[in-house]
Parts: C-alpha cells; sequence; structure tokens
C-alpha cells in the first residue's frame, strides 16, 4: 500500500529518548546482545541557517534541505500564532534522503523503523526527518514534528512559571493528535480507521483513550481535536497549556478549559460521528461479507502459476512477529508456508511489508528487501527455495513495487535515488542494464506493464493537485518517455494491475470517500469495480476473471480476501477528458524552493560542538567492604556521532581528605560513531578495595592503584551481527591479601596489557518479557599479561548461546547453554548462583574458574492484561506471563573436580514494568546429582531446600 503511513507511521516516535550512555572502560567479559545500527557511510554534514531553524543535509540532498528550511519557518510562524508562543533556542531540523539513510542516524539510540517517518528527541529537541520522495508527505511530517518542539516549549514555560506544581500526565492522544491536526486536514485513510472504530462500536471514550498507547491515537486524536477545534474553539489549545500545571489530572483539565466533563465530550464527539457515518452505511457491505477472507493478517498478494497446474498465492504477513513471504494454494486444499523468511538475516533485513507489493512468474518471486546500506532486487526460486538472482544498484537507495514484464526479460520497479527522488525505472535480463524512465521531483510508484511490453502506467503526484498529496493514474511510452493522465481529480488513485481478462487496469481510490476498486481502460474511461464499506488496497486479479484478491482493511486488521466483482457496481462509470486533452506538462513545483528562506541561505560546513547531555551522581554501599560517592556527565554533538563521557567516584571517603584523594578513580572515554568501524579511546585512574568474584577462602579481594589508557572497537557485520575488540595499558599496584586463586607474590606491581575480543549473533523477536524467537550467541575470548614479570596474569574463554524455539504466538521454548573458563597466575572467577544463571543458588554462593550452565523454559502467557481495582480507581498492569523451567550446572577451580551437578526447577511469573526490564519470580526445588562418592555421603539440605528467588532486569 504504497503511501499508507499515518496510523503505522510514528508507533515508537512518542517514546521518550534515553541518553546514550558511552562503552564503559573495562569491556566485560560477556558481550551484550542487542541488534546494531550500522553506520553504512560517512556523510558530510552541512547546514543551513534561517530564522528560527537550522536544517542539516549532506549535499546529495540539498534541494530537500532548502524545502525543509522554507516550509519549516513558514510552519513555525504558523504555530507561533496557534500556541501564542515563541520558541526560544532555535530548533535543529536534522534530514535525511532515504529511510535507508534515516535508519543510521544516531541522534536516536534505537534504529527507527520504516513506520516512523520523523522523531523529535525530547533532551535537545532535535528534529529528525527521513525525505521518501513524496512532497506532500514531507510537508506533513516536517510541521508534525515542529508541533511537538512548540508543545515541549510551552510544556517548559508552565514548568517554570510554576516550579513548584506537579503538571499532570500529557496523553499520547492528546499530544499526536494536535499534530495531526496542526499539520493537515483528515485524509482517508485516517477516516478509514475512524469509521471502522465508529461502525464496529469500540470507539473508546476519553478517559479510555489517555490510557491508549497504539497507534490509532493518530487518527482518532486528531479527528477529536477537528471536533473540540470545530465546537470550542482552537483558541482553548494554548488555554490548556498554560493552566494545566493549576490540575490534578488531565480530565480536570480538559474540564477547566472546555467547560465539559471528558465524559460529556465523549459523548457529544461520538454522537457527532454517529451523525456523519451512520446514513453513509446504506448499499456498501463490509469486505468480510462481500468476500472471502483467504490469507488473515496478511497484505500485497499475487497470484501465479503453481507447481502442480494450480494457482497459488504469495503474499507478505507479520503475523508472527516476523514479516515474511508465504505461499499457499489459492483453492485452499494445502496450508500456508513461509518462502522467504525476513527480519533474520542480512539479507532479508526489511521486505518494505507497508510499502513495496511483490510479483512472481514462472515459479521465481521478485521482491525488493533492505541488504546492507540499500535495497536489493531479489529474484527467488520457490521450488528451490533460494536466491536465483539478486541486483543492486549504486545510484538507488530504495526499491520499491518490482514487477514482471509480458516478456519475462524485463522488470520494472519505482527507485528512490541517493538524493531522495521517486522514479520508475527498468531492468534488462540478465545484463543488469538499468534504464532511467522518469527523471523529475515527482513521485512515481507502483508500476504496471501493458500487455504489448512497450508503456508502463503508474500511480503519481504529478497531477495539477499534486503538491496537496493527490495522486492519479499515468501512462509512459518507454520509446519516447512520453507521459499522459489516464485519472485525474482531486483523490488518490493507486496501486494500479494489469488485469488480463478484462483488458483493463485495475486500481484503488477514495474519489468516492472510501478506498474501492476501480478500473480503467487505456483510454481514460473508467467504472467503479466494487461498492464496500472500509477500504481495500493492492488488487491483483485471480485467474479466470470474476475474482479480485485485495488487500481489506476490516475491525482494525489487514487480510487477504478474494473479491468478487460486483456485477451492479458497474453501472457507476466515470469519464475523463482524453488524454491529449490534458497537457501532460500541467503539473507543479516545489514553491518552497522559490521562498526567500530557500534562497538566501547559504550552506556551511557542519562544525563539531560537544554540549551536556546529562549529568548524575550516585552513591553506593557493600557492607563490610565500603561506599563509593560519585558522578557522571556526558556530552554529545549535535549529530550523536561523537560523545565524551567523565565518571568520577572515591571508595571509602570516611578517612578524610587524603583518603579521598587516595582512592579516587576517574575515567573519561572518547567514542566515535560517525562511520561503520565504532571506535573509543579512554584513560583511566583506579583505586580502592575491590570485589572481582569468588566465594569464601576464595573470594577475589583486593586493594588496588592503576591508571593507564584503553581502546576499543566495534564493528557491526550487518544490523544481526558484530565483533567487539578492546585493548588497555594500564600501571597497577595490586595485594590479594590471601587469595589462595593466585600463583606466586600477593602483592604484585607492574605493567598490565589488557586485549579482549567478542563476536556476537542475535536475531531474536521480543515480547516485553524477553525474547519469543529466533537465537542469540555470543563468543569472547581475552588475555591479560603482565609485562613487568612476563607471565599471563589470567586468560579467559566465554560461550553463551540462546535458542528460542516458537510455539505460539506468545509462548514458546528457551534453551541457553553456558560455558565460562579461566586460568593464569591471578584467574578471574564467575558467579554461577543467582537469577542470572543457575537459579535458586543465592548470589556468591557458587563461584568458580571453570564453569558450565544450562536452562530450559518454557514461557506461555497468562494474561495480556491485569487490571486490580483499589479505593482510588482501577490500575491496569502489563502483560503477565508464566514459565517453568529447570537449570542444570557446575562451577569449580582450577585444580579441583566437581563432585556433583547442581541443579533447580520451578514455575515463574514475569511482568515488564517497561519493555525489556521484567519483574520475575520463581519458586522451586534445588537438587544435585552426585558424580564422587564423597558427594553421595553428603546430607547437606541446602541441595534438596525449596526456594524463591525475586528478580528485576533482562530476562535471558
Amino acid at each position: 500500500m504504497s503511501g499508507w503511513r499515518r496510523w503505522v507511521r510514528r508507533v515508537l516516535a512518542s517514546v521518550l529518548l534515553a541518553a546514550v550512555a558511552a562503552w564503559s572502560a573495562p569491556l566485560r567479559a560477556q558481550a551484550s546482545f542487542g541488534q546494531n545500527k550500522v553506520q553504512y557511510r560517512s556523510f558530510d554534514w552541512h547546514v543551513l541557517h534561517g530564522s528560527h531553524l537550522d536544517v542539516y543535509y549532506y549535499p546529495a540532498e540539498e534541494q530537500v534541505a532548502r524545502l525543509a528550511l522554507a516550509y519549516g519557518e513558514d510552519s513555525y510562524a504558523y504555530l507561533v500564532r496557534r500556541f501564542d508562543h515563541q520558541v526560544r533556542s532555535r530548533i535543529p531540523l536534522i534530514v535525511y534522503a532515504s529511510h535507508s539513510d534515516f535508519e543510521q542516524t544516531n541522534v536516536l539510540p534505537f534504529v527507527p523503523p520504516e513506520g516512523v517517518l520523523g522523531v523529535t528527541e525530547y533532551m535537545r529537541r532535535r528534529v529528525t526527518i527521513p525525505f521518501r520522495g513524496s512532497y506532500a508527505e514531507f510537508r506533513h511530517t516536517v510541521r508534525h514534528e515542529l508541533v511537538h518542539v512548540f508543545q515541549l516549549s510551552v510544556e517548559t514555560r508552565a514548568a517554570t512559571l510554576y516550579p513548584r506544581a506537579r503538571a499532570p500526565y500529557v496523553p499520547l492522544w492528546w499530544s499526536e493528535g494536535l499534530a495531526e491536526y496542526f499539520s493537515s486536514e483528515q485524509d482517508s485513510r485516517d477516516d478509514m480507521i475512524v469509521r471502522d472504530v465508529v461502525l464496529s462500536g469500540r470507539l473508546p471514550s476519553i478517559t479510555q483513550l489517555d490510557a491508549t498507547l497504539s497507534p490509532i491515537v493518530y487518527p482518532l486524536g486528531g479527528e477529536l481535536h477537528r471536533f473540540l477545534g470545530e465546537k470550542y474553539g482552537a483558541w482553548r489549545i494554548p488555554l490548556l497549556y498554560a493552566t494545566l500545571p493549576k490540575y490534578g489530572s488531565f480530565d480536570e483539565a480538559l474540564a477547566g478549559v472546555y467547560g465539559r466533563t471528558a465524559e460529556q465530550l465523549s459523548e457529544e464527539w461520538r454522537y457527532a460521528l454517529r451523525e456523519r457515518y451512520f446514513p453513509g452505511v446504506a448499499g456498501r457491505a463490509p469486505i468480510s461479507v462481500a468476500g472471502r477472507e483467504i490469507a488473515p493478517e496478511s497484505i500485497q498478494p499475487v497470484a501465479f502459476a503453481g507447481a502442480d497446474s494450480g494457482v497459488d498465492l504469495a503474499y507478505l504477513s507479520g503475523r508472527t512477529g516476523y514479516t515474511n513471504i508465504y505461499v499457499q494454494p489459492l483453492d485452499g486444499t494445502g496450508g500456508a508456508r513461509v518462502a522467504v523468511p525476513g527480519e533474520r538475516s542480512a539479507e532479508f533485513e526489511s521486505l518494505h511489508a507497508f510499502s513495496s507489493r511483490i510479483d512472481a512468474r514462472g515459479g521465481v518471486l521478485l521482491f525488493a528487501s533492505k541488504f546492507g546500506e540499500r535495497d536489493a532486487l531479489f529474484f527467488w526460486d520457490i521450488a528451490r527455495g533460494k536466491v536465483v538472482g539478486r541486483y543492486q544498484f549504486p545510484s538507488l537507495m530504495a526499491i520499491v513495487s518490482p514487477t514482471w514484464a509480458p516478456d519475462g526479460k524485463r522488470v520494472a520497479f519505482s527507485g528512490l535515488g541517493n538524493d531522495g527522488i521517486s522514479d520508475l525505472y527498468v531492468l534488462q535480463l540478465p545484463s543488469g542494464t538499468l534504464t532511467r524512465v522518469t527523471d523529475d521531483r515527482y513521485e512515481d510508484a507502483d508500476p504496471t506493464w501493458l500487455p504489448d511490453g512497450r508503456s508502463l502506467v503508474f500511480s503519481s503526484d504529478r497531477g495539477v493537485d499534486g503538491a496537496a498529496g493527490t495522486r492519479n493514474l499515468f501512462r509512459v511510452a518507454l520509446d519516447d518517455r512520453h507521459v499522459v493522465p489516464l485519472t485525474a481529480g482531486d483523490w488518490r488513485d493507486e496501486s494500479p494491475r494489469w488485469d488480463p481478462a478484462t483488458g483493463r487496469v485495475l486500481f484503488v481510490s477514495d474519489r468516492a470517500g472510501t478506498f474501492n476498486l476501480y478500473s480503467v481502460d487505456t483510454l481514460g474511461r473508467g467504472r467503479l469495480e466494487s461498492r464496500l464499506d472500509g477500504g481495500v488496497f493492492d488488487p491483483a486479479p485471480l485467474p479466470g476473471g470474476g475474482r479480485v484478491a485485495v488487500t481489506g482493511f476490516n475491525d482494525l486488521s489487514w487480510s487477504v480476501y478474494a473479491l468478487p466483482v460486483d456485477s451492479a457496481a458497474r453501472r457507476d462509470t466515470f469519464s475523463l477528458a482524453a488524454p491529449s486533452a490534458v497537457a501532460p506538462s500541467a503539473g507543479w513545483s516545489w514553491p518552497e524552493l522559490a521562498a526567500p528562506a530557500a534562497v538566501a541561505a547559504r550552506g556551511t560546513p557542519y562544525r563539531r560542538r560537544l554540549s551536556l547531555d546529562f549529568a548524575g551522581g550516585g552513591t553506593t554501599t557493600a557492607p563490610g567492604y565500603g561506599s563509593s560517592q560519585g558522578g557522571e556527565l556526558g556530552f554529545s554533538d549535535l549529530l550523536g556521532d561523537h560523545a565524551v563521557s567523565v565518571a568520577f567516584a572515591s571508595y571509602g571517603t570516611t578517612g578524610g581528605l587524603s583518603n579521598l584523594f587516595d582512592n579516587f578513580n576517574a575515567d573519561v572515554f572518547y567514542l566515535n560513531r560517525a562511520q561503520r568501524l565504532n571506535w573509543g579511546v579512554g584513560a583511566f585512574r583506579a583505586a580502592g578495595t575491590f570485589f572481582a568474584g569468588g566465594a569464601g577462602d576464595l573470594a577475589q579481594i583486593y586493594a588496588e592503584r592503576s591508571a593507564g589508557g584503553y581502546a576499543a572497537l566495534r564493528y557491526p557485520l550487518s544490523r544481526f551481527s558484530r565483533i567487539e575488540a578492546q585493548t588497555r595499558i594500564e600501571y597497577s599496584n595490586r595485594d590479594d591479601f590471601g587469595n589462595d586463586l593466585v600463583r606466586g607474590e600477593l602483592r604484585r606491581r607492574g605493567v598490565l596489557a589488557s586485549n579482549l575480543v567478542s563476536a556476537s549473533k542475535d536475531n531474536t523477536l521480543l515480547l516485553d518479557t524477553g525474547p519469543i524467537d529466533g537465537m542469540r550467541l555470543s563468543v569472547t575470548g581475552g588475555v591479560v599479561s603482565d609485562v613487568t614479570h612476563g607471565v599471563f596474569e589470567n586468560w579467559l574463554g566465554v560461550v553463551d548461546l540462546r535458542r528460542y524455539v516458537r510455539m505460539t504466538l506468545q509462548s514458546a521454548f528457551a534453551f541457553r547453554a553456558f560455558g565460562y573458563v579461566s586460568d593464569g597466575t591471578r584467574p578471574r572467577a564467575i558467579q554461577v548462583g543467582g537469577s542470572w544463571l543457575l537459579r535458586g543458588y543465592p548470589r556468591f554462593s557458587l563461584s568458580g574458574t571453570h564453569a558450565w550452565v544450562g536452562n530450559a523454559e518454557y514461557r506461555f502467557p497468562l494474561a495480556n492484561f491485569v487490571t486490580f481495582g483499589f479505593p482510588f480507581g482501577p490500575v491496569r498492569f502489563p502483560q503477565l506471563q508464566g514459565a517453568v523451567f529447570t537449570d542444570l550446572g557446575q562451577a569449580w577451580y582450577r585444580g579441583g573436580a566437581p563432585d556433583r551437578v547442581l541443579g533447580s526447577a520451578g514455575v515463574g511469573l514475569r511482568m515488564a514494568i517497561i519493555p525489556g526490564f521484567v519483574l520475575r519470580l520463581d519458586t522451586g526445588r534445588r537438587f544435585s546429582y552426585a558424580t564422587s562418592s564423597t558427594a553421595r555421603s553428603s546430607n547437606d539440605p541446602f541441595y534438596h531446600d525449596h526456594f524463591v528467588d525475586f528478580f528485576f532486569g533482562y530476562n535471558y
């Protein structure tokens, strides 16, 4: 569904962005997991300075940057009037020429998903936006994000004026709905969402919307703001922000400003929507009634001749959490199977589910996928289950909706260039010759071949109303590149597909208010093919005629339906002027490029300046060993490519000023993330009494003063795998007291050289409570050399393998195998007992320089949410997950031999307070298997007791 954006595009954009801390100086023995953000190339950043905005860009996208500056300044003036407020600081607007480039940004601590088309960062008010070829979409996003800048500014002003007041939380529907309201009119896709919830009786009240965090808040919030503005006046919006600190809740603020309670406003809004939608339902059936669902929770269908002379259907679906390409018989005689597994490997990092169609011919699937820095065009043999062709083009960042030519020797597609401009291309097979068909600033999408193989029909915003986001169908001849319109009008005509049974081009259009199926012949004579309520997209003719596979929207979900053509609907026809009567050049240009703000601005090279991101302090206490007090400062440049962290602390500061300086610890670290190879250098001083592991008589408690420097490297091989390394040189004065692990002198002074390398892979799919599918693997090796005495102080090796086998959408078996070994004159011990590894055994109760642990756990959902009633009202908690587990493990020191295998088994509960951070409660029983006669005679009840273990952190 080209152009689909609003209610899926900023799902994560409203999450408050945490500051990105630099790597710590002593790299941990076990590499951390998580997927990577890859900086495939280094951008040559420049800046355009406006009156209120600074636009950051690189030369390939200079025209887009000037558009952003001119429209941004125009939006600023508009929002000053709307909010009656001036933003005091300059607004940084960082523009990327494609979403692939946007995914490399270091302004955000995460990789922005394809649905996110703009983010306003909370701390420094940085606005980051990609251009994807659509002028109207880009303008909308610029203003939407600037609304957020104004919202943050007026909230900051209110907090300054009322420093003792605690302003209530502003719900997501208000902030995002207001951004939609001030950015543009509600479009037909947003209207489709609102209509669906109204007609299904699922329209939430305002109070229910307050607690809603799903994408539905965008269209519903925008619609609610329009209702409030039309009935009560938009002037109340800045009044609400100004008086918000005076109220105890947001609903109270609504009542104070609008003179109606939230429930009264909800009833008025519901009544207005019922008046709008219910009269229009007559004569339009929902697609679930008019068609037959053939692939639930799926999109982008295409029918093709199967291997057994039948007809198969291919489509995209994210029903498991990963987006895959599925294939199934059209007649329903066999089940669906995954033909192309997506989002697990670098080759198929993203299949662009909501922006790119797929095609099939002769048993070969044709599709685009993100592969490395840019998209690749893939040819996939369905029978053999392998790639039989792949093309990438240095001039193209994105490839959208490839389609086979009738002769099978060419492929047409829409391509997004390095400058962000969208045009049509034709690829000649097998030579790989690429021909550019269109060459202008318009967004050209979804090409389909006419049967003569000499012309393409496509959807574009090149019509006279295209600047407002309307789209029509056009035909282009490949020999002379002459473009003529097939449809015209102020609506959206999209997803053309040639239907050989009727000799017409099928497409979808919202020209009657809702997206329905239409067709047009090559002379521009059109007709209505369906009369449905809801929305249909991505038409794909089915063999035999009379039916069309479509993506249908119904009950807030997407599925593929087989839709019979409505013969009664065909009586409704529409005619257009002959193509020759409509001037092909009757298009438009980007007006902002002629605006004074864009013309006068001069690009200057970006100058790196570090500014303070955060400052924090803290204290810790280890009973019996001492305490520490300290703080940390974080600095970075505006683009986030360069960061400096400064940490300092003092241990055991009860002995006066001299002891404070003796035990002073400091670490300064610089990190460069401007290129694919991330690197950092640092210097440190450490002094105090420390605990490095072990238990009982083998506890590694030591006093040390050390100082030195280190360097760290991190190289992502792809989004799913990386290599990390660290080297460190230091002078150390260490006393190990009576540690039996030490070979040689307990007191050591000398120069140490440390080297550590780690490789990891992570392609897991996550629920809020932890991984549910995929694999994690980490292999680490390191050595610390005592250069002064010519010995290995210690070396270590770590292997951590985790596999998650999916059983249902929310249940899985989780397996883990962990191994650890260390040796040398001062080997490092590891703690095996505790919630991280061997559950049921207290931390510090089991340790060794050699260890292995195996975990197995079945994870299953108990409730998607839990609500408790309290005197002050109900409180809703997140998903509750259950688990049945068993753990086995051993730990021992060199020279010793473990006399038993320890284990535990039990059941548990998990709840994620925020995604990834899990409250975990386990209860069960410890057990052991003896491996020697000594162990068999032991009657230690510890190894057979019940336990209860509470843990907060990451679930393995």
